[in-house]
């Protein structure tokens, strides 16, 4: 069997296998028969199989440079090297369609697992269902629209190749497998949310979406981050976020999902919210929806997208069936949640609704920042750009507002604030304006000193939370305050959790206002062996050669680098700059050279050279302190994000050990 017959075969088992599954499903709803249940359960195990075996097949097809399947022959190439054809199945539009089925049918499965014990008989069909819709329409549209195994009838000898943007970093490998199973994930949560208003049980849901949320959410934080490292480290202009329209699309989900996991705390401890989280739930899915369509249809510019094709329509009906199926059940069902009572804006979950209104917010400006330039187009024809200075101009008081809000909401109580609480909101205000003026003292900008000083407050916060409950468990129970620590870290993963995020967000909020306003650009042509002092460094060239690669080729230039002051201390070595001309680009793809250090980063670009005799080359240098740092943010927050959803063992506490314990 074939590559491309296997592939083709798997594709459309897997179809009839997701829509046996939906009707199944319905079936099981509509009887109330668990037997039907348990059958669409055994289905989503078949239909993973297929979609395995079909991405499989696609892998084969590429590893054995089989130009016969019509994916391979467009995007692949014998000469690309091994990593490059691991990562090519989701290089092109076929491919990651098929990805994104593939891991769906592997969420289908999981879900299907957890069905008999956290969902029941009312809601497990609906859920089921809901993600075998899905799983309906995605291999729909490979089997009918865009089908990656179509067979060449007079294959080419080679392929066209894969995209240079994906084989200039081996980051490729990583963020676009994170950025779907973060997309995929939110399928689930929604899923329940609709089994939820179906079914109309508007309460047990949302303990096991909100589980399910954050595995979700977790994965989008760290494709975002992954994708900001690939930015800064391929693109060559410096930047790790341009607020590009598919940069745009990641990150309208993640706040929308954000926005949902703080009213989830308050539907789980009082029961209110319901309405907000059926809503922020369901934007949030058709959010990545929204994101597929814009990266697929066509309709944008951006270096992430792919190329126009058939199935932008496709994804704007689904994108249009998810908005209409979440909001018309929830509007069915408004009148059945609506809250008892007003909301006490003055605790913590009064608070919490404000900070997932600012999220909201925030991704409504992005989607209309993202689209406005269309909607000018299509209404009048003329030409307009949305750029990173209207984001940024957006963005910055939103931040503020942000991280304001991230340092009250943790000290407020469930209820009317108290003495303590002013007192801890006094000694915050207090950090936020040391932490002001000190910016202020050391000649920072104004924006710099602010990011200081609300650094410092949300530190304060965290630090007075953590400080104060380990007192009070210490006091309580005669312990050590490293014991009682200990105690709560391991029997409070969630809150514990939410201060480290909380710790990585405000370090990444100040990485990003030092790095925005402190970066320093300059280029200068040099002749070989000649010397460029500048920023605290002395860069000299040392040759120009040409190398031959698999898949490319490369203008070297190497330079040495020598540190001249304190400000360019760690700079010191020897590089390779090299701009990298691959033959499916008329324009070369430069490689720069980062030298990260725990303040500067050095960033070194080969812009141009002399292409008839080898005597200069133009070299950029970009300056830009503590991104290093964001780096490390990043990676505070997965770790966060990872410490809550970590399965906590069996403990005993001190208070089990106490002899009065039982009494």
């Amino acid at each position: 069997m074939t590559p491309g017959l296997l592939g083709g075969v798997s594709l459309v088992a897997a179809l009839i296998l997701s829509v046996l599954g939906l009707v199944l499903s319905s079936l099981a709803f509509v009887l109330r028969d668990g037997r039907y249940l348990e059958a669409a359960k055994r289905l989503s195990a078949l239909g993973l199989l297929a979609a395995v075996l079909s991405f499989g097949a696609l892998e084969w097809a590429i590893l054995t440079d089989d130009f016969s399947v019509s994916y391979v022959a467009n995007h692949s190439s014998a000469n690309n090297p091994l990593w490059v054809k691991l990562v090519t199945p989701w290089a092109a539009l076929e491919g990651s369609i098929l990805l994104w089925a593939m891991l769906q049918t592997a969420y289908t499965w999981l879900v299907s697992l957890r069905a008999g014990y956290s969902l029941d008989i009312w809601r497990a069909p609906v859920a089921l269902g809901t993600l075998f819709a899905v799983q309906v329409f995605f291999f729909a549209v490979m089997v009918f629209v865009a089908h990656p195994f179509d067979a060449v009838p007079n294959p080419p000898p080679d392929g066209r190749g894969t995209n240079p943007l994906l084989q200039n970093h081996w980051m490729m490998a990583v963020h676009p497998v994170l950025m779907y199973l973060g997309f995929v994930g939110l399928s689930v949560p929604f899923a329940y949310a609709v089994a939820a208003m179906v079914a109309r049980r508007y309460q047990s849901w949302i303990f096991e979406t909100r589980w399910w949320t954050l595995v979700a959410w977790g994965f989008l934080t760290a494709a975002i981050f992954t994708g900001k490292w690939w930015s800064y480290e391929i693109l060559g202009w410096g930047g790790y976020w341009a607020w590009d329209p598919v940069e745009n699309a990641s990150i309208i989900p993640w706040l929308l999902a954000t926005a949902f996991l703080h009213t989830a705390q308050v539907q789980e401890r009082k029961g209110l919210f319901k309405g907000w989280n059926f809503a922020f739930i369901t934007l949030a899915f058709a959010a990545t929806v929204f994101g597929t369509f814009l990266t697929r249809s066509g309709v944008i510019q951006s270096v992430h997208a792919f190329a126009s094709g058939p199935v932008g329509a496709w994804f704007l009906l689904f994108l249009l069936a998810v908005m209409a199926g979440g909001l018309g059940l929830l509007a069915r069902v408004s009148s059945e949640i609506r809250e008892a009572g007003e909301v006490r804006w003055k605790s913590r979950e009064g608070a919490l609704l404000a900070g997932a209104l600012f999220f909201g917010t925030f991704a409504f400006v992005v989607v209309l920042g993202t689209l406005w330039p269309l909607v000018v187009e299509i209404a009048s024809g003329a030409k307009v750009s949305v750029g990173a200075p209207f984001f940024n101009q957006v963005s910055i008081p939103l931040g503020i507002f942000m991280l304001l809000l991230m340092g009250i909401g943790p000290v407020l109580p469930w209820r009317n604030s108290s003495a303590q609480v002013l007192r801890n909101l006094t000694a915050m205000l207090i950090a936020l304006g040391v932490g002001t003026l000190l910016g202020f003292v050391l000649g920072l900008s104004l924006g710099v000193s602010l990011a200081i000083g609300l650094f410092a407050y949300n530190l304060t916060a965290i630090w007075l939370m953590v400080a104060q409950g380990v007192g009070e468990r210490a006091r309580s129970l005669g312990i050590s305050p490293t014991q009682a620590l200990m105690e709560l870290a391991t029997s409070h993963k969630r809150r514990f959790g939410s201060h480290i995020v909380h710790f990585g967000v405000a370090l990444a909020a100040l990485t990003i206002a030092f790095s925005q306003t402190y970066r320093f650009t300059e280029q200068k042509t040099l002749q070989i062996g000649e010397t460029w002092q500048t920023r605290g460094v002395e860069v000299r060239l040392l040759s120009i050669g040409a190398r031959q690669e698999y898949n490319r080729f490369a203008a070297v230039a190497p330079i040495e680098v020598r540190s001249t002051g304190r400000e360019g201390w760690g700079s010191d070595g020897r590089y390779e700059t090299r701009l990298n001309f691959y033959p499916q680009m008329g324009s070369p793809l430069a490689t720069p050279v980062v030298k990260y250090s725990l303040y500067n980063d050095y960033y070194f670009v080969l812009m141009q050279f002399d292409q008839e005799n080898g005597q200069w080359a133009t070299l950029k240098i970009i300056v830009t302190p503590m991104v290093w740092w964001l780096w490390v943010a990043g990676l505070i927050i997965v770790l966060g994000t990872l410490y809550i959803l970590w399965p906590s063992g069996a403990r005993v506490s001190s208070r089990q050990m106490s002899p009065t314990a039982g009494d």
